[in-house]
């Protein structure tokens, strides 16, 4: 992939230190204005379940005919919107006793659709397929085209131009092709949600095909016509809402598209900036913004003349922090009003103005149409974002608002996990690296919640930690990674490494859990997962790609894609999965299993190898495989930090590159060499860089030589450059972890904590503290520089090592401790719940 060139920075390390004072002071001032908490249901007690019934009506397809079900699917990618664009036909009956008053129809799934009523063409429906979102809905009013008695609804379709997804999940993998088709005539005025006269099910007939010219009318025959395939109803599975497969369905009556397990929180915006009344006026703006406001927000417009996107009424909605959730807009007036609206994670994404998402032009999800229904409400798209524009079109002369906020949608967890020091900055870095791991915690752990809103096996193995020592919640890892799970012969998410990577992910949620019955039913999908890296090896135990699988190690140049740098980072991951697969199987009681595969690893380690450089001890500069060599070789080579890893900064156009993503496995060689100082450095430049520019939430990619001018448009991943690029991404939370793991020390040995190691490392700072949360109570640890608290739950044994030399007292009476690290810690065993104070007087290393 292109990267920017890096901004020149300077060389001199006065001026360098100078500008890192400046930056500090940016963070701070940046940190003062965050909104506090960050994660606005922090404070939240348990809340009820919305209340929200389930729709009814079914997302249908021609039986038969459908593209992720067939031997050849792959030669109909999501991105070539000209291919399978055959007409399908549908036909349903139904039977009315009475006339409604009024009655509308709803249409969703096609890019085109024809709708004919009793044989009358009621509506023609088109989207353009350069437009982000993948579908949307239509709908027409059908109160005059119905009869008495029986009736026919016909449809002519086209499929949904398609959007991305990476999974192995047919539902969502149909949904995201656009071949489905959702339908229902509601006996009601627009927007208002009651009973159906009829909704799409599997009573429906289609073809694909011209049918005879008269299969719109009573009198054709459609019982030669094949049942449609039914996928079930609209919001019945959680498959359906990955991979905003189902971004377009915002405007459909009553549709929520979230699980049960989620809930809801409305948020005001902070600001209403970028405001533009052209020939209209705008009245109570502070509504907007202001609880239980005395008159509502509204918009005069004065001019006779409709209004373009372009030249109408518009301001910009900033909601001060990233959040998950879509625009909830609630009319007070008596008429439908439709409104242009656009998300932005960031100020410039939102005011962007083009219409193909993912460069520099346009927004991720494009300039949406937002049909208000007369005192009704109508919700926007589900996404990430903090800013919204928006732009009145149509309505009434004076058109009111009750109100118009975001509907954050959310995770419930319990904020059972803390970490405080005395380093401001890395208290609003932790707190940060958790609230972006909340936001991905949806119906599944997502990498990010604008792009992809899907499940990656990479992305679990640093979000797992997190969610873990943050929150203590392992279900919806449990859930994750079971979906994950690819058929017999494939890898996880189709990439050799994320093989690995699910395996190392369930290994950590085992130790925080200790859930051993779910990892029971894991067992025969590790096998699995396991045959299918078995066989990508060769007869050494080396990974050779001998099916020129596209590999990845992170979004760094050669370290992607099919070059060596990546078939090295591949072996590497595979030697940590073999290790965690080993581990794994030993605790399930498969001794054989675990023997095969721990011996599977120091024969991969061995291979490996092969690949050092001439003086024997580093496999090249790059700080990614020298990360992965020190977490993976058992005595890895001193040389690797001293001629890599000592030299991790960007700074200097020559300096590398790194995502947020594998910054945390550098974090991790950092620690495992002994040097959390320099790792602690690392943590506030880098993640200390995105807050110092604004982030609430950590982003997808990040350098802090990019350019900082329209900086959104500037950031590179997955291939591209621009707004396209996630700025919150649970891949990047990693240093929520790492502190809690390496300067509160807390790590799990055993699985649910029956074990514990405590190693507390104030790495320079004057003290910290903090409660990881575990299946039996929160481990809570607190250290000063002559002092060190612990509080133990019951059943759990804790190998404590103290930083301390010279005498050391346990609750204020001398304790023996065997001496460990070259002699500069001690170590002892806790076996009791209870609080614990260590301290000594003389000899402290801390």
């Amino acid at each position: 992939m292109p990267f920017a060139a890096p901004r020149l920075m300077p060389k001199s390390p006065t001026l360098f230190a100078l500008i890192v004072l400046i930056f500090a002071a940016t963070t701070a001032v940046h940190a003062q204005n965050s909104p506090s908490p960050l994660d606005p249901t922090r404070n939240l007690s348990a809340t009820p379940l919305p209340a929200h019934t389930a729709l009814p009506e079914d997302y249908i397809w021609t039986g038969g005919d459908i593209t992720a079900l067939g031997a050849d699917h792959n030669k109909f990618p999501w991105s070539r919107s000209e291919l399978r664009v055959a007409p399908h036909f549908f036909r349903t009956h139904f039977h009315l006793a009475a006339l409604p008053k009024d009655a509308v129809l709803y249409v969703a799934g096609p890019r085109e659709a024809h709708v004919f009523l009793n044989g009358h063409r009621l509506a023609d429906f088109y989207s353009n397929v350069d437009a982000p979102i993948g579908f949307h809905v239509f709908h027409a009013s059908v109160a005059t085209a119905l009869h008495l008695g029986d009736n026919i609804l016909a449809i002519e379709a086209v499929r949904g131009r398609g959007v991305v997804s990476a999974t192995t999940s047919l539902a969502t993998q149909q949904l995201a092709y656009g071949e489905v088709l959702a339908a229902k005539i509601v006996p009601a005025r627009f927007g208002e949600i009651v009973p159906a006269l009829v909704i799409s099910d599997d009573h429906w007939r289609s073809i694909v095909g011209t049918p005879n010219s008269n299969w719109t009318g009573a009198a054709f025959d459609d019982s030669n016509w094949k049942p449609v395939q039914s996928l079930g109803p609209i919001e019945s599975n959680v498959d359906f809402f990955q991979w905003s497969a189902d971004a377009g369905m915002y405007g459909w009556p009553g549709y929520l598209g979230q699980s049960s397990t989620l809930r809801t929180l409305p948020l005001r915006p902070i600001a209403v900036t970028h405001i533009f009344s052209g020939a209209a006026k705008f009245f109570n703006l502070s509504a907007l913004t202001t609880p239980n406001p005395s008159a509502p927000f509204s918009v005069t417009n004065s001019s006779s003349q409709q209004s373009t996107d372009a030249d109408a009424p518009s301001l910009l909605l900033d909601f001060g922090r990233e959040i998950s959730g879509r625009l909830v807009v609630e009319s007070a007036s008596p008429t439908d009003a439709t409104l242009s609206i656009a998300y932005g994670e960031s100020e410039v994404e939102a005011m962007a103005t083009g219409l193909t998402a993912g460069q520099q032009g346009g927004n991720y999800l494009g300039t949406n149409l937002l049909d208000v229904p007369a005192n009704g409400v109508a919700r926007g798209p589900k996404s990430g974002f903090r800013y919204v524009r928006m732009r009145f079109l149509r309505g009434a002369s004076i058109a009111a608002f009750k109100s118009i906020h975001a509907e954050a949608i959310y995770y419930p967890v319990t904020n059972a996990g803390s970490f405080e020091s005395s380093d401001p900055l890395l208290n609003r870095i932790w707190e940060t690296g958790a609230y972006t791991a909340h936001l991905c915690m949806q119906d599944g752990v997502w990498d990010a919640v604008k792009r992809d809103r899907g499940r990656w096996a990479g992305d679990l193995d640093i979000e797992g930690r997190v969610i873990a020592t943050a929150f203590g919640d392992h279900a919806l890892m449990q859930q994750t990674l079971a979906a994950l799970v690819p058929p017999p012969g494939e890898f996880v998410n189709g990439i050799p490494s994320y093989s690995a990577l699910w395996i190392t992910a369930l290994a950590s949620l085992y130790q925080h859990s200790g859930d051993k019955l779910f990892l029971a039913t894991q067992h025969d999908a590790l096998m699995q997962i396991l045959a299918t890296m078995d066989s990508s090896l060769d007869t050494n135990g080396l990974f050779d790609n001998t099916k020129h699988r596209w590999l990845f190690v992170d979004w760094s140049p050669g370290l992607y894609a099919y070059t060596p740098e990546a078939r090295i980072g591949t072996q590497f991951q595979y030697i940590r999965g073999y290790r965690a697969a080993a581990t794994l199987l030993a605790g399930l009681g498969d001794t054989a299993g675990a023997s095969r595969y721990s011996a599977q690893a120091d024969k991969a380690l061995a291979a490996i190898h092969q690949f050092r450089d001439p003086n024997g001890a580093t496999y090249g500069a790059t700080w990614q495989l020298s990360a992965l060599a020190v977490l993976t070789d058992t005595t890895p080579s001193p040389a690797i930090w001293t001629d890599v890893l000592a030299h991790v900064k960007q700074d200097a156009p020559t300096d590398q590159v790194v995502s947020p993503y594998f910054n945390a496995y550098v974090l991790d060689a950092m620690s495992a060499t002994k040097h959390r100082r320099e790792a602690l450095d690392w943590i506030r430049s880098y993640w200390g860089g995105m807050l110092a520019e604004g982030a609430t939430s950590f982003w997808e990619a990040y350098d802090p030589r990019w350019p900082k001018q329209d900086f959104h448009a500037h950031l590179e991943a997955d291939g591209k450059t621009g707004y396209y690029v996630s700025l919150a991404h649970g891949w990047s939370s990693g240093p929520t972890a790492w502190l809690m793991e390496q300067v509160l020390g807390i790590e799990p040995t055993a699985g649910g904590f029956d074990e514990v190691s405590i190693r507390p490392d104030l790495a320079g700072l004057q003290w910290a503290r903090g409660a990881e949360p575990t299946p039996r109570g929160p481990i809570r640890v607190s250290i000063e520089v002559h002092t060190i608290r612990v509080t133990l739950p019951p059943e759990t044994i804790a190998t404590l090592s103290l930083p301390f030399t010279g005498a050391i007292f346990q609750n204020g009476k001398p304790v023996r401790t065997i001496p460990a690290e070259s002699g500069t810690r001690a170590i002892l065993t806790l076996r009791e719940p209870g609080s614990y104070t260590f301290s000594v007087k003389e000899g402290s290393n801390l």
